[in-house]
């Protein structure tokens, strides 16, 4: 299954770019970074599509949210950046262990 859903999102989707920052320490008391992380970028494949109107509860999901979904050759963490958007949830499914795609909701 995860064959099928990544050969789809490549036919049908475009590469999504991942900004991720690791190692990078802040002074707690003042915030200021202290040591710059390392950043890596990541490419998966995705299509992002709008989120059906009768799940805009206008607090958790709000209108103009989108749901990107990717495949699972990246695995996305909150702290990820996407160009232009703002993750606000990530669930991935994961029958019997094996990830097939991540479906990230992302706000402007």
């Amino acid at each position: 299954m995860a064959a099928v859903a990544r050969d789809l999102l490549r036919e049908f989707g475009a590469p999504i770019t991942f900004t991720r920052t690791t190692g990078e320490v802040k002074n707690p008391a003042t915030g200021v970074i202290t040591t710059p992380g390392t950043t890596a970028t990541h490419s998966p494949m995705g299509v992002i599509v709008p989120i059906k109107s009768n799940l805009v509860d206008g607090t958790r999901i709000k209108a103009g949210d989108k749901l990107l979904i990717t495949d699972d050759s990246f695995a996305p963490l909150m702290t990820d950046k996407v160009t232009g958007w703002a993750i606000q949830e990530i669930e991935d499914k994961n029958p019997a262990g094996t990830p097939l795609v991540y479906f990230t909701r992302i706000r402007k």
